[in-house]
């Protein structure tokens, strides 16, 4: 009884914060809107006002952004082929997420934005939705929708659940509120060993956790991603080097073009395509590379890539993937800084060899692995990064090696989308 009534007492202040906070996240959305207007344009489905389902939802499915959207997509496949198109509901919280979602699934799936975390709020979105199960991605944990969720006996799942050891010490603070948040899911399906271990320390069940595998060694480049590459490297020239920097961060691309510069000394015909991870540090991106002198070409400008380009900002949406087909290297960004780091398996499925800094917590067990045999390459600061990038620029063997083990151990972990997949369509099953 003390237990329940603590859980309670924590979520009506978690929930308390929140409506305080709501307002300061709305009037950020406007202000962001300035320039993107397509930040308020569906403002009103974060309260809930969203279209009555078009068909039955079987599948609520929350992924919050970018990476979390390409993680679930062999996942999302997998359900559309279970249960049909439009059957899958599809939430993001960012503008990018959901531009994502829509050029991968088109109407293939419904979507909207995912709902503020307050409990009428959450209660009206079920109502219109009324899932079979509700899937969260990764570590979207959210106190007031699981207790909702977990009222209507609608099973929650966290899928394909990481948990760093830094974020286990920051949850260990409110361990009491945690532990009953945990303890509504009715899965925590973890990608690995370790993962699962945070969850339990925490407090979840041992039997709401299960190990079912990375779903991101499920991604399978798709033909007019790989078509696309080739476009990119024949309007480039195909003698040329490629080096792909992904996903960077602030201060991670002025690092990046000072080791450029040098690497043109050694790789005279070198190609850098720099691609920040937040769609709204483009522009400031751009003038850094101006100011530094390169001649640089912008994705969105439209026209073909012309030969004596230097630099190409890839300005674009959804084609991450074409620039990790067109790359022979590829540096993946958030770890230069204390970020976590970026999922190295994209470029890997492709058979591109992935540099890093050493900053990976948020993926740590995934480089461990990769390091180990040598598929992927940890560094420990800008000059070690500077020379592994020279050596594998230069030696094609090398880079080919590196990648072929990439490719292997991917095959050798696929399935666990396919694994989710059948939890998921058994949780449906037993509570329908």
């Amino acid at each position: 009884m003390k237990s329940s009534f603590s859980h309670f007492a924590y979520r009506l202040i978690y929930t308390l914060l929140l409506l305080l906070l709501i307002p300061l996240i709305v009037l950020r959305l406007v202000w962001r809107s300035r320039n993107q207007p397509a930040y308020r344009q569906r403002l009103l489905e974060r309260f809930a006002w969203i279209q009555s389902p078009q068909a039955p939802v079987r599948v609520w499915l929350h992924a919050v952004s970018v990476g979390e959207t390409m993680a679930a997509r062999p996942l999302i496949e997998a359900l559309l082929a279970e249960y049909g198109e439009r059957t899958v509901f599809v939430t993001s919280t960012t503008l990018t997420g959901s531009d994502l979602v829509q050029q991968l699934f088109t109407d293939r799936v419904q979507h909207a934005y995912f709902p503020y975390d307050l409990p009428g709020i959450v209660s009206r979105y079920l109502e219109h939705l009324r899932p079979g199960v509700f899937v969260s991605m990764e570590t979207e944990i959210w106190p007031n929708l699981w207790h909702a969720c977990s009222r209507r006996q609608i099973p929650v799942i966290l899928a394909n659940a990481r948990l760093s050891s830094r974020s286990v010490r920051r949850y260990q603070k409110v361990q009491g509120f945690i532990s009953g948040v945990l303890n509504e899911a009715t899965l925590i399906a973890c990608r690995h060993s370790q993962d699962a271990r945070h969850f339990r320390a925490l407090g979840a069940a041992v039997n709401r956790v299960r190990v079912i595998g990375d779903i991101k060694a499920d991604i399978q480049p798709r033909e007019e991603e790989v078509r696309q590459g080739q476009v990119f490297r024949q309007q480039w020239g195909s003698e040329r080097q490629v080096l792909v920097a992904a996903s960077t961060h602030e201060t991670e691309e002025a690092t990046l073009l000072d080791i450029f510069r040098q690497l043109q000394t050694v790789v005279p015909d070198i190609l850098l395509v720099m691609v920040p991870r937040h769609p709204e540090r483009f522009a400031e991106v751009a003038n850094l590379i101006e100011r530094q002198g390169f001649f640089c070409q912008k994705r969105s400008a439209g026209s073909h890539f012309t030969p004596e380009v230097e630099v190409i900002l890839g300005d674009s949406m959804g084609e991450m993937m074409s620039w990790y087909a067109s790359a022979d290297v590829v540096f993946i960004g958030g770890s230069l800084i204390p970020r976590g780091g970026h999922n190295p398996l994209e470029p890997l499925s492709f058979g591109v060899p992935v540099v890093s800094g050493s900053q990976v917590f948020n993926f740590q067990n995934t480089f461990s692995r990769l390091v180990k045999l040598q598929a992927a390459f940890v560094v420990e600061d800008k000059r070690a990064l500077e020379k592994k990038l020279a050596d594998l620029l230069t030696t094609a063997e090398d880079r080919h090696r590196a990648g072929q083990r990439g490719i292997r151990l991917i095959e050798e972990n696929r399935g666990a989308a396919d694994r989710l997949c059948s939890l998921i369509v058994n949780s449906v099953d037993s509570f329908s």
